[in-house]
Formats: structure tokens, sequence, C-alpha cells
């Protein structure tokens, strides 16, 4: 299942990639709905039923509110940093990035929650932190082109080298923390309430209001809301289907095995994206040395937070 999870997020960044002719949001508030639905099902087949909200206690009722936090910065603010950031950076350099997770959750957890850094979980940042630094020598690198997505001369998919900005790394390390402080705050709402399945359900319905709360004084937003079916092609549908897929799952894998092997066998999200993205659909050009290294010692120093 954590494998699964990998490939899930990994097919998501591809279908991702590929919505930038999409129209509205292009997929953002479609993938909470679909995240909703899913993990409405589960909760409702793990057993938990609506009769929680009947009688909550006072400890329940401030697991939910933490969900919310979490849905907040996960579903509103880490979900859309994160389609812009697979738009703007591509799916290697988005993946490579998004191994800032651990790096901000490590750090958060100590501040937040008073967890102590090991050894080892310092020696993760540090890798982790020379992985980012790679990504950012080869932007700064006059022969470091990046590759995107485009269309070839037969109508599919053709990698074109062009120049990065640097703001985009800046979207995907927001993504990052977004989706960090998302974790700290879930796994204090589980002290509360013990339910994760639950708490994915409010987490997506929080993001789904706060997206309609944005409506009513956004016009872009508004008008997201208004076609959020309308602009629906079949990328927007499967990068919301797999992306919810891959947190679930991941969830799921975690009730079966430690958390740090199944940390482990998600972080290979990376290398299958470069095998997809580079070798089977051809999305983007072969990665240099920078990419690969970064990748390498993003994924270790994740290993070491995990272990650690």
């Amino acid at each position: 299942m954590a494998l699964a999870s990998a490939c899930s997020f990994s097919g998501s960044n591809l279908a991702i990639s590929r919505t930038t002719a999409s129209g509205g949001d292009k997929g953002v508030m479609f993938s909470v709905l679909v995240t909703l639905g899913f993990s409405g099902v589960l909760w409702w087949i793990a057993g938990s039923g609506a009769g929680i909200f009947q009688s909550l206690s006072a400890q329940e009722v401030t697991g939910i509110l933490w969900f919310a936090i979490a849905g907040i910065s996960a579903m509103v603010f880490g979900r859309t940093l994160l389609y812009q950031s697979v738009r703007r950076l591509g799916v290697l350099r988005a993946s490579a990035v998004k191994r800032l997770n651990p790096f901000f959750s490590v750090l958060l957890a100590a501040l937040i929650l008073h967890e102590t850094i090991t050894g080892p979980d310092m020696a993760g940042i540090v890798l982790i932190a020379i992985g980012f630094g790679l990504l950012i020598y080869e932007r700064m690198s006059h022969a470091a082109p990046i590759a995107q997505a485009s269309t070839g001369a037969g109508g599919g998919p053709a990698a074109v080298a062009t120049r990065l900005p640097a703001a985009a790394y800046v979207v995907g390390v927001l993504a990052a923390l977004s989706y960090a402080f998302a974790y700290v705050t879930r796994k204090i709402g589980l002290g509360y309430l013990p339910d994760p399945a639950l708490g994915t359900f409010i987490s997506a319905a929080t993001g789904l209001v706060v997206f309609c709360l944005l409506g009513l004084f956004s016009s872009r937003h508004r008008a997201n809301l208004a076609g959020i079916f309308r602009h629906l092609d079949r990328w927007i549908v499967l990068s919301a289907v797999l992306v919810s897929s891959g947190q679930i799952l991941l969830f799921a894998a975690l009730a079966y095995e430690s958390v740090s092997t199944v940390v482990m066998i998600a972080s290979l999200e990376v290398f299958v994206s470069m095998f997809l993205s580079v070798v089977v659909f051809r999305l983007e050009l072969r990665p240099g040395l920078p990419v690969i290294l970064s990748a390498v010692f993003a994924t270790m120093g994740v290993v070491l937070v995990a272990g650690g």
C-alpha cells in the first residue's frame, strides 16, 4: 500500500503537470471535493457513522477544531501551492522539493509539540537541506535548463528546455511548509479524536467551506466554484483521484507497518516520478547530476528522519 501510495502521488504529479490548459483553478477545488467523498465513504465503512456528532464531548470538539485547522493548511494552502509547484517546477523538481515536508515537520514538531530532535533527525535534516541546496545550485547554473511538457509535431508531449524563475521554488517550499504544519496539527487532533478517516473528512470539508467563503469576497474564487464541474477534463479528474488515493493508501499503510518503513517506501515517489516523466511518457528532459543527487540526498534524509 505504501508503494501504491508513492505511485499514486507520482501519477498525480504527472496529471497535474498536464492541467495547464484547463480552465478555472485547474482542479484544486475538485480534488478537495474528491478527497471529501473518498474519506467520507471510508469513515462510514469503518463503522464510525454519523452518530458521533449526536453527543460530542469537549475532547472530541477540540479534536475536530484541530482537524479543521489542518484542513485549512493542507486542503487550501497546501493543495493550491502543490498544484502550482508541479506546473511551475515540473514533475521531477516538484517531487524533490516535496521532500522538504519532513524537514519542516521535524522542526515544527519540536517547536509546537516539544518533541526531541535526535541525532538521526538532525542528520536527515542536513541531508534534505543539501538536496534542496543542489536544486538551487542547478537553478543558478547557466548550464541548467529544465524541461516542461509541450506538444510535439505529432500531437504528443515533447520535452522543451526553459529557464526557471527563482519564485517557482518559493511556491514549492511554501507547499511543503503548509503540509508539514497540517501533519503536526492533524497529529494533535488525533490525540483528542483518534479517527484518521474522520479527520481527513473534516479537513476536506473545512477546505471546501473556506473556498466557498472566499467566493463571497473574490470574483476569481466565485468563478472557480461556479465552474468546478464545467472545467473538468481527464487530467483534472485523474489528478484528483490519484492525489486522494495516495493520501488514503498512505494512511492505510500506517495501520500495518511502522511509520519509518512507510515513509521510507513512500519516499520512492521522487524516483517513480523520474522514471515515469523521463522514460515512460517523455514529458521532461533527462535530469542532470544535481537533480539526481538532490533526489538521492533528500530521500536518504527522509529515511533518517523516519528512523529517528
